[in-house]
This record gives structure tokens, sequence and C-alpha cells, in this order.
């Protein structure tokens, strides 16, 4: 399964592996802002149109941007 995700991992540009690194960061920092938005409000079930509100947005505007960023760095950094 390792060497997979590792030969995956070699196919992809520079600017590919720099849009999934930014990617999964983005995403690690969501789960920290709905741990925190868990203890503030003290309870996940109560809570959670608020979170799922929250991760939704906040994930829509992270596929969009990588999905700006994508088109601009694909159309900027093409070796012609």
């Amino acid at each position: 399964m390792f060497s997979i995700i590792m030969d995956v991992f070699k196919l992809l540009k520079n600017w590919q592996k720099a849009l999934l690194f930014s990617f999964v960061s983005y995403a690690v920092v969501l789960f920290f802002v709905i741990v925190a938005i868990v203890f503030i409000f003290s309870g996940f079930s109560r809570n959670l149109p608020i979170i799922m509100g929250v991760a939704v947005s906040y994930m829509f505007l992270l596929i969009l941007a990588m999905v700006i960023a994508r088109h601009l760095f694909k159309k900027r950094l093409i070796v012609e």
C-alpha cells in the first residue's frame, strides 16, 4: 500500500505536491477549529449544526481556493 502511495506521489509535479500539502495542512486546521468549538460550547451533539456549518463552509472555500490556485499554477507553470 505504501509503495502505491509513493508511486503516485512521484508522478506529481512540484506545484501539485505543494497544493496537496496545503490542502492537508488546512484540513488539519479545520480539525483543530472543530475541536475548539466543541470545547468552547461544551458538547458535540447540541452544536452539531454549528460545527457542520463551519466545516462545510470552510471546506467549500478551501476547495474553491485550491481550484483557483491549481488553475493559476497550471497556467503559469506550463513549460513550452
